[in-house]
């Protein structure tokens, strides 16, 4: 899961703790070396490479995942999990002032139809907090193997429980 900002992380990591999956910060047009140990790690897993992005609907928004995502080049399926043009309307979400001076404007207000004379942008923190998590877990479940996870929360259970034993073990002695 990689959030476009860093306000996002808390939220992020609590909600998908249980599922042992790491939350990536891009923070804008991140430093490429940041970009090179995401895609080392990615390259090293040998699970499929899956990135979900969540970020602003807005010019540099979408740019910053195009961009992580090319510089990256390490992922099997790219999925934009929020914002999109279609959450905007339907939840109808109320539109904040965009930046006059971002270069991109022009081509995000053709693609999506938009005044080019009037910018304007959609913040993620503009869901409501529950939604948003619904949403989050809700794309990221298609990844889950409930199976698996079963069987692998079971096996730290026991390496906790015999930790547990062997500590309660020295305590004694």
């Amino acid at each position: 899961m990689a959030a476009e900002k860093d306000t996002l992380r808390q939220l992020l990591t609590g909600w998908l703790a249980e599922y042992s999956i790491p939350v990536l910060v891009v923070r804008g047009f991140g430093s490429q070396s940041y970009a090179d140990v995401v895609r080392e790690r990615a390259r090293s897993d040998p699970r499929p490479a899956a990135l979900l992005y969540i970020g602003d609907f807005d010019a540099s928004g979408s740019d910053i995942e195009r961009d992580w995502v090319e510089r990256t080049d390490c992922w099997e399926r790219v999925e934009r999990v929020l914002l999109t043009d279609g959450q905007v309307r339907e939840y109808q979400l109320p539109p904040a002032e965009g930046k006059r001076d971002d270069p991109r404007w022009p081509g995000f207000a053709r693609r999506y139809g938009f005044d080019i004379d009037r910018p304007v942008q959609w913040e993620v923190e503009a869901l409501e907090p529950a939604e948003l998590k619904r949403l989050v877990t809700e794309a990221v479940d298609g990844y889950i193997d409930r199976e698996i996870l079963a069987e692998v929360m079971a096996e730290e259970e026991g390496q906790r429980a015999g930790l547990a034993g062997i500590l309660g073990q020295q305590q004694d002695g």
